[in-house]
C-alpha cells in the first residue's frame, strides 16, 4: 500500500512540475499551427507534421497520467474536459484525407485554456496545514458543480460550433469552386484553358482531394483532373481568421474571468479568513501566503478585557439562551470595532473575554505607538460598552501589560495553527484584568506601559500602588489610565497617590485620611480609595510585622 501511496504522490509532484512545461507547448502549437494555415512553413512543413505528432502524443500521455493519479475525482472536474479536447488534435495526423476529422486540429487553440490552471488563487492555501484535508472533507456544493457544468456544456458547444463552422465553410468553398469549374467545362476546350483552370491529364500527386470530369478538348473527349489545393488554401486562410478572432475573444474572456475570479474570491476568502482570523494577519497571508508560518520576537503590549457580571447573568438568563447570545453578540461587536479602529490584533475569544494586542511584523509602529495604540481602546472599549446601556453588560474589566520582547507568530500542532503571541507581558495582562477588578479600577496597567505613554498629552494615569499577582515572585507597581480628551486629571488622583505613599510608609492613620478625603473629592466616589481606606482600618487594628509589604494579594 505504500509504495503505491508514493508512487501516487510522486505522480501528483510530477504533474505540477509538468504544467508550465505543457503550457509552453500548447503556445509553441498554437503558433505553429497558425503559420502553417498561412502557409509560412515552407520546407519545415514535413518535420512540423512529426514534431505535431509528437506534441499532441504527450498530452494525451498527460491526460493518462492524470487519469491514473486523481481517478473519477478528476473525471468530474472541468479541467479534464479540457486536457480532453487537448488530445484531440491527435486525429489530424491519424485521419489523412479525412476532412471532417482532420478539422478538429483547430482545437490546438483550446489548450490556451490551461492558462487558467495558474489563476486559481486557492493554491496558495495549500502552504496551510491541514487545508487539502479541509478541502477534501468538505461537502461538495451545488454552486461549484453547477458551474462546473456549464464551463463544461460551453467549451463543448463551442467546439462543436467552430468544428462545424470550419467543416460547412469548407465545404462550402469545395462547392463554389466544382461549380465553376463545371461552368468552365463546356463546349470545346483547348490545353492552355485546361491549364488555367488548374486541371491535369493526369492523376496529381498531392495529399489534397482531386476529382475528375470529361470534356471535350481540342475536338477529344479527354478526362481531366483537378485537385482542391485552391480550397485548401482558402480554408485554411478562413480558419486562420476564424482561429485568430476566436482566440482573442477567448484571452479577453479569460483575462475578465479571472481579473473577476481573482478580485470575488479575494473578497469572499478576506471575509471569511477576518472572522477566523485577525484581520492584520489574513490581509497578510493574502498578500504572502508564506508569511503565516514566520516567527518574529519583537516589542508588544497586550491587552485582556472580561466583561463584568457575565456568570451572574448567565444565571438569570440561564432558560433564555437566546436572549443571552443576543446581549453578548451586542457587546462582543462594540469591543471588537473599538479594537479594529486602534489597529489592534484580535488574538482570541475566551467565553465572555478578548485577547488582543499590539506588536510584531503585521503592524507599524514602535513599542511607543503599540502601547498608545493599546492604552485608547482600552479606554474607548469602556467608553464603549457604556455607551452601549445594555441592561447586562455595560462594565469591562481591562488589564494590559508591554513587554520588550514577545514570541508571535503562528504556534499549534500540524493539524491546526493560531496566530497569537507569547511571553511574560502576555502572563502578567491576563493576571491585572482580574486584578482590576479586586483593585476597584476600570483598567490596571503595568509601569512599563505607563511610562511608554508618559509623553501622551491625552493620557493621565494614577499610580495605584503594588499588587501580588500569581505567577510573579515580585510585587508589581500597577497603574490607571484616563482619558484626558474631555478633562483635566481629577484632582482626587494626587490625594489619592499622597494617601498611597503615606501608606507604604506606614503612616496608615493619615494614610485613611487621605483615602476618605480622595473618595469625597470624586463626586461618585472612588472605589480604590475606599478598599484602601478600609485596609488602613484593618492595620490600625491590628499593626502588621517587620515583614510586612504594602502590596494587595490578587485572587483568581
Amino acid at each position: 500500500m505504500k509504495p503505491e501511496l508514493d508512487r501516487k504522490r510522486y505522480a501528483e509532484r510530477l504533474i505540477e512540475r509538468l504544467d508550465k512545461p505543457l503550457l509552453m507547448l500548447a503556445v509553441f502549437t498554437l503558433v505553429a499551427y497558425l503559420i502553417d494555415l498561412l502557409d509560412g512553413l515552407g520546407p519545415w512543413k514535413e518535420t512540423w507534421l512529426i514534431l505535431s505528432l509528437i506534441i499532441d502524443v504527450i498530452f494525451v500521455l498527460d491526460l493518462l497520467l492524470k487519469l491514473w493519479t486523481y481517478s473519477g475525482a478528476y473525471i468530474h472536474t472541468p479541467w479534464f474536459l479540457i486536457d480532453l479536447i487537448s488530445c484531440l488534435p491527435l486525429f489530424d495526423a491519424l485521419a489523412s484525407g479525412i476532412t471532417p476529422i482532420r478539422a478538429v486540429r483547430f482545437v490546438r487553440g483550446f489548450r490556451m485554456l490551461r492558462i487558467l490552471r495558474g489563476l486559481r488563487l486557492l493554491r496558495a492555501l495549500k502552504t496551510l496545514p491541514a487545508f487539502e484535508q479541509f478541502i477534501n472533507e468538505s461537502p461538495p456544493r451545488h454552486n461549484n458543480r453547477s458551474s462546473h457544468q456549464s464551463m463544461s456544456l460551453g467549451l463543448i458547444g463551442m467546439t462543436v460550433m467552430v468544428l462545424i463552422f470550419i467543416v460547412a465553410s469548407r465545404k462550402q468553398m469545395e462547392r463554389e469552386f466544382i461549380e465553376r469549374i463545371d461552368r468552365e467545362l463546356v463546349g470545346n476546350l483547348s490545353v492552355d484553358t485546361v491549364k488555367v483552370l488548374g486541371g491535369s491529364f493526369r492523376k496529381p500527386r498531392t495529399d489534397a482531394p482531386i476529382f475528375e470530369r470529361q470534356a471535350l478538348v481540342d475536338g477529344r473527349q479527354r478526362t481531366i483532373y483537378f485537385d482542391l489545393e485552391p480550397v485548401e488554401r482558402r480554408s485554411d486562410s478562413v480558419e486562420f481568421f476564424v482561429i485568430v478572432g476566436m482566440m482573442m475573444s477567448m484571452l479577453f474572456l479569460m483575462y475578465i474571468f479571472a481579473f473577476n475570479q481573482i478580485e470575488a474570491t479575494q473578497s469572499q476568502l478576506r471575509a471569511l479568513l477576518h472572522m477566523a482570523l485577525p484581520k492584520q494577519v489574513s490581509d497578510r497571508f493574502l498578500a504572502d501566503p508564506g508569511s503565516y508560518a514566520q516567527k518574529s520576537r519583537m516589542p508588544a503590549t497586550i491587552l485582556f478585557m472580561d466583561l463584568a457580571g457575565f456568570t451572574k447573568t448567565c444565571e438569570s438568563l440561564s432558560k433564555m439562551p437566546d436572549e443571552l447570545s443576543d446581549h453578548l453578540e451586542q457587546a462582543m461587536d462594540r469591543l471588537v470595532s473599538v479594537l479594529r479602529h486602534y489597529d489592534m490584533i484580535i488574538d482570541k475569544f475566551i467565553g465572555d473575554a478578548v485577547m488582543s494586542f499590539r506588536g510584531g511584523p503585521l503592524v507599524s509602529g514602535d513599542p511607543r505607538e503599540h502601547a498608545y495604540r493599546t492604552v485608547r481602546a482600552a479606554l474607548a472599549s469602556t467608553k464603549a460598552l457604556r455607551d452601549l446601556d445594555d441592561p447586562y453588560f455595560h462594565q469591562v474589566k481591562i488589564g494590559g501589560a508591554s513587554s520588550e520582547s514577545c514570541l508571535i507568530g503562528a504556534f499549534g500542532g500540524s493539524g491546526r495553527l493560531s496566530y497569537t503571541i507569547l511571553g511574560d507581558g502576555v502572563n502578567l495582562a491576563a493576571r491585572l484584568e482580574p486584578a482590576s477588578s479586586q483593585c476597584g479600577t476600570e483598567n490596571l496597567f503595568c509601569a512599563r506601559t505607563k511610562a511608554l505613554c508618559d509623553n501622551q498629552v491625552d493620557l493621565g494615569w494614577r499610580r495605584w500602588g503594588l499588587v501580588r499577582v500569581a505567577g510573579k515572585s515580585d510585587p508589581v507597581e500597577v497603574f490607571e489610565a484616563f482619558d484626558l480628551h474631555t478633562s483635566p486629571l481629577p484632582a482626587f488622583i494626587a490625594t489619592y497617590e499622597s494617601g498611597m505613599a503615606t501608606y507604604e510608609r506606614r503612616d496608615f492613620a493619615k494614610a485613611r485620611e487621605l483615602f476618605v478625603r480622595a473618595d469625597q473629592e470624586r463626586g461618585d466616589g472612588d472605589p480604590p480609595s475606599q478598599l484602601n481606606a478600609r485596609r488602613c482600618e484593618e492595620l490600625i487594628q491590628s499593626p502588621p510585622n517587620e515583614n510586612w509589604e504594602s502590596a494587595l494579594v490578587i485572587h483568581k
